[in-house]
């Protein structure tokens, strides 16, 4: 336990609190009720916001979910009340953030009306169309991005979807059945939404709001509108005004806290509060918890890693956003918890989070944050916590693998990192399922239990932190703890994968995935025979191998009880392979050896920003005599570099720019450049040739009469001299291979240059030349 509570500043945002009064308990104000000031301010957030991702998420999600076309469709019944509901939580999220509370809920217009005109001119363009409309591909929709233009047309309501007509449907399907489902046919999102082809807009009531407006409006891209969201929020109000009043819903009449488990929006991965969770994984990526350095997360939910501080005022943020998803006004007297753990993939509640474990000199692996009471929230709003935090001293857990590995401990100014937990508490509201020692089924069932496992790899030269490591080498990650979760012992699979879902490249198509092993863990891969998929050891004796493809694993590993040992894992970019893509996620799983049962993860946000590029060069090859030496050199590349070179079996033979080789047989080296700012690489090959064949030497040079010659040819099964001046003469001299000298008479030569070409096994293979005078 801490004393932190005390501390905390109620500086917490509460959104929704200042709400007009609404008649069957919609939630959403009407954008009417704001001034036209206000109106247009809201419209330029809302262009501000969209951007190419955000409409690629409504006008490319068959690409999105990798399945063939139309296979998926985010307006059949199942998906269409859910996908834009999340969607616009997206906007919603972006709106706290930018410092814009009186705008969340998002309000709606009704179509009752004509649409506020403001909408008609937000925007860089001021047409109300956000530029990158044109500048993204869709499978799903047309090219037109024309703005709307019926800013004088309203839109009807059904009676069917006025109270208490609205009660006599059903609710969404409870499950996806098939592409394009459009079953259930009394169903509210069938009413609202309707059987309608991809790409085709009918006559129901949501269809006809986007009819009434033409332009973008009539295609996918319509996000790209900024009337599109106040016409959707209106549509999600007539979901939450069946949740509020009709009894099939199952929320009329209560309220429901939630946390977010993760930021999807497309089916199969959206979390809009149900339980259990429809995704089954990770759940350890929720963006409702951030932690920030300084006191600004209310308006900045950009996950930092948190610093310790050796002085007692200075505080890091924990930040929790806690979501009221019912239909009524939330008690006030709920209480909200928060927990620390170090970092690792196996964690189990509440042993690892509460204190009662402990590492071997007695430091505790979690604990609890703080204990805070939540304010009443208003349904379809939400509350933004900050509660302060001083992380335990690293320097604590220094002993904590037994391991002197300096990319763990020694010169490394953070060991590793922090697991956050929320738990939101409230007897009208309970906890249902009970059962922690798997982590990630209970934050699954639990809609009000929040889990993060996140590491931040920050390559900004701004933000950069000095991974410290070896002298040869620049790893940027970070450390998490692997093994038993649940006092038991056991045998596990540790995987190293991209995420199923990304956009742009994965991390892996840019850059090298280098995993360290202590030497615990080491020693427990060997015992389980090496075992493993797409992984090549690097250096054996630092314990390190490189994911060569994904998922990569390394399997058999077994922990005694509540054992639990470091591993490793950084990132450096490859200086030709970047692209300008400048965030990227990578996860750690940990399964069960016997079952493939997810114990947990740990997840890795690689942030890179845009740098100048840079190529590693080891000169030009080179061609020695048996016995001689060369010099190589790599060329500087204007930064400061670590330059390595390998032989051909991979071993480190030398660290620095230049160097002396006298390899016996012709041999390639390889030039590593790790740039010491980011770790970004680039390799580069040369090849020195030891002559096999050759001519040694030949003198007289210049000759009249008689030239002895020299060669090596002591390894060929034929060979013979070919003296031949440019268009002209040419002589052949049959050669004894098991000699290494001949004379030659050249007294009846014409005078003039002669080349003297060596040839083995019909392969010329050396050549001097000889002036005959």
């Amino acid at each position: 336990m801490n004393n932190f509570k005390k501390h905390i500043t109620r500086i917490a945002l509460l959104v929704g609190l200042i709400i007009p009064t609404l008649t069957n308990a919609q939630v959403r104000p009407d954008i009417f009720s704001f001034n036209s000031t206000q109106r247009a301010e809201l419209a330029d957030l809302i262009i501000d916001f969209v951007d190419g991702d955000i409409i690629k998420l409504h006008c490319d999600y068959t690409n999105h979910l990798g399945v063939g076309q139309f296979d998926y469709d985010i307006h059949d019944n199942f998906n269409f009340l859910a996908f834009h509901r999340v969607y616009l939580e997206k906007l919603e999220d972006y709106l706290l953030e930018q410092g814009y509370p009186q705008y969340v809920p998002l309000p709606k217009w009704t179509g009752l009306v004509a649409p506020p005109i403001e909408f008609s001119t937000a925007g860089p363009n001021g047409d109300g169309v956000d530029p990158a409309c044109g500048t993204v591909s869709c499978s799903n929709a047309g090219s037109s991005c024309a703005s709307p233009t019926n800013w004088s047309n309203t839109v009807s309501l059904p009676t069917i979807l006025q109270l208490p007509n609205l009660c006599n449907l059903d609710k969404n399907p409870s499950s996806y059945t098939g592409p394009n489902d459009n079953s259930n046919t009394d169903g509210l999102s069938h009413v609202i939404e309707g059987n309608t082809p991809p790409n085709a807009f009918g006559t129901t009531w949501h269809n006809s709001g986007h009819v009434a407006m033409g332009g973008v409006m009539l295609n996918f891209r319509s996000p790209s509108a900024a009337i599109f969201w106040i016409w959707h929020a209106a549509v999600d109000d007539k979901w939450k005004e069946w949740e509020c009043n009709c009894s099939k819903s199952g929320l009329d009449g209560t309220f429901d806290l939630y946390s977010k488990d993760h930021e999807y929006v497309i089916e199969y991965y959206r979390d809009q509060g149900e339980e259990p969770n429809i995704d089954q994984g990770p759940m350890w990526e929720s963006e409702d918890i951030w932690v920030r350095t300084q006191q600004d997360g209310l308006t900045n939910h950009a996950h930092q890693n948190p610093e310790y501080y050796s002085v007692s005022t200075n505080f890091n943020y924990v930040y929790v956003q806690v979501r009221n998803r019912g239909c009524v006004p939330t008690s006030g007297t709920n209480q909200l918890k928060v927990y620390w753990a170090k970092a690792g993939t196996a964690l189990s509640y509440p042993s690892h989070w509460n204190g009662s474990l402990t590492t071997s000199n007695g430091q505790p692996v979690g604990d609890i944050i703080s204990t805070i009471t939540l304010p009443i929230i208003q349904p379809g709003a939400s509350y933004i916590a900050e509660i302060p935090w001083q992380p335990v001293d690293p320097a604590n857990y220094v002993t904590l693998d037994n391991s002197t590995d300096p990319l763990f401990w020694i010169g490394s100014p953070e060991p590793h990192h922090f697991c956050l937990l929320a738990r939101i508490e409230s007897s009208s509201d309970p906890i249902t399922f009970t059962n922690g020692s798997q982590i990630g089924e209970y934050v699954r069932q639990n809609n009000n239990v929040v889990w993060k496992n996140l590491s931040v790899v920050d390559l900004d030269p701004n933000n950069i932190v000095d991974p410290g490591g070896w002298d040869d080498d620049k790893v940027f990650g970070a450390t998490v703890l692997v093994g038993d979760a649940l006092g038991q012992g056991g045998t596990y699979d540790l995987e190293f994968t991209n995420p199923d879902i990304y956009r742009g490249n994965p991390v892996t198509a840019e850059a090298e995935v280098k995993v360290t092993l202590s030497p615990s863990v080491w020693d427990k891969w060997q015992a389980g025979g090496f075992h493993g998929e797409n992984v090549e050891v690097v250096k054996e004796a630092r314990h390190q191998i490189i994911a060569t493809g994904s998922p990569a694993k390394i399997k058999n590993l077994t922990f005694g009880a509540n054992e639990q040992n470091l591993v490793h894992v950084g990132f450096n970019f490859l200086a030709e392979q970047l692209t300008g893509q400048e965030k990227f996620k990578y996860r750690v799983i940990q399964r069960d050896n016997a079952t493939n049962q997810i114990i947990g993860g740990e997840t890795y946000h690689i942030k890179i920003p845009g740098r100048p590029g840079f190529y590693a060069d080891a000169g030009g090859d080179k061609e020695i005599s048996e016995g001689e030496s060369t010099d190589l050199s790599a060329y500087d590349i204007g930064e400061s570099a670590i330059y390595n070179w390998y032989d051909q079996e991979g071993n480190l033979i030398y660290t620095g720019k230049d160097f002396t080789v006298s390899p016996e047989i012709t041999e390639k080296y390889k030039l590593e450049v790790i740039a010491e700012l980011d770790g970004v690489k680039d390799y580069d090959e040369v090849e020195v040739k030891v002559k096999e064949f050759e001519i040694l030497s030949m003198s007289p040079n210049p000759a009249t009469n008689q030239v002895n010659l020299e060669y090596k040819a002591n390894n060929a099964s034929s060979a013979y001299l070919m003296i031949m001046m440019p268009y002209g003469n040419s002589y052949n001299y049959i050669l004894d291979v098991n000699q290494s000298q001949t004379s030659i008479n050249v007294s009846g030569y014409q005078t003039g240059i002669y080349n003297v070409i060596l040839v083995c096994d019909g392969q010329a293979v050396d050549i001097s030349t000889l002036v005959v005078q």
